[in-house]
């Protein structure tokens, strides 16, 4: 079989599921191929099985997301597809394995698969727990998810049918859960990028506006300024050398763990 694998990642975590599903994919002696999502790709991909792995935000999928599956062309002939969804709670992916389905549905598109990965978090400037969590924890949480990973992979090649059962976090209320997720899909993340400053530690180093996967960082007067493409991914702030971002609103990020996927090597920062 030919698989074609598209994904968006902040720090790395979506990435290396992906990436854990194409070698399996690739060691059962099929061809299977992977790549960032490019707004610009518009025509249908040509493969026997598509797949997608995306991070949840706030109970989606991130905007620039929704706007890739919105843009690409509708499939001429059915055509197979499987969503994979990373989250910091796998009880908390809220509507984003849902929004991915509806979409790929409206293509021409049949799910054969969906399903969520439980990876750490890199949430770091939530004013509130949970955050990242430490070295050793976030290792044995990757371990755990990779293997997650294989064996949605596995089932994937030899047929086996799944699909997501949504469900409300059992942390939330209802109310809750509903005010978060449409503040942040039509006000956060139009206004969050306004929050992001820099401590007195910041060095002007340029880090943050190299790795930036929508080129939302510029550098003026030597310190960074952030535009509103931002999809609060998370990267600048836990790949900074200098750990000197931070966002106002409670987003204060000292003294605070780092997280980004062990074998996450951003290219533009190459």
């Amino acid at each position: 079989m030919i698989f074609e694998l598209r994904y968006f990642t902040g720090t790395g975590n979506s990435l290396r599921i992906l990436k854990t599903c194409q070698e399996v994919f690739l060691d059962a002696g099929h061809k299977a191929e992977i790549s960032e999502i490019n707004l610009a790709e518009r025509e249908s991909m040509e493969a026997d099985i598509i797949g997608f792995c995306f991070p949840v935000y706030a109970f989606g999928i991130p905007r620039i997301c929704r706007k890739y599956l919105g843009r690409f062309n509708r499939f001429a002939d059915r055509q197979k597809v499987f969503a994979i969804i990373t989250a910091g709670n796998s009880k908390e992916s809220g509507f984003s394995v849902i929004e991915c389905e509806r979409m790929l549905k409206k293509k021409n598109c049949e799910i054969i698969y969906s399903g969520v990965v439980q990876m750490p978090i890199n949430w770091i400037t939530s004013p509130v727990p949970p955050f990242p969590p430490p070295k050793e924890e976030a290792v044995e949480i990757i371990r755990k998810g990779v293997e997650r990973a294989r064996g949605m992979a596995n089932d994937i090649i030899i047929g086996i049918s799944h699909l997501h059962i949504f469900a409300y976090p059992l942390s939330y209320t209802k109310f809750r859960f509903y005010k978060d997720y449409l503040l942040f899909r039509y006000m956060g993340i139009q206004n969050m990028w306004r929050t992001f400053k820099t401590y007195d530690t910041c060095n002007g180093c340029q880090v943050c506006a190299m790795v930036c996967p929508t080129q939302s960082i510029t550098i003026t007067d030597n310190r960074p300024v952030w535009k509103s493409t931002c999809e609060q991914c998370m990267r600048c702030v836990n790949l900074c050398p200098q750990e000197a971002i931070f966002q106002t609103m409670g987003g204060d990020t000292r003294g605070k763990h780092r997280y980004f996927e062990p074998h996450f090597h951003p290219e533009r920062a190459r």
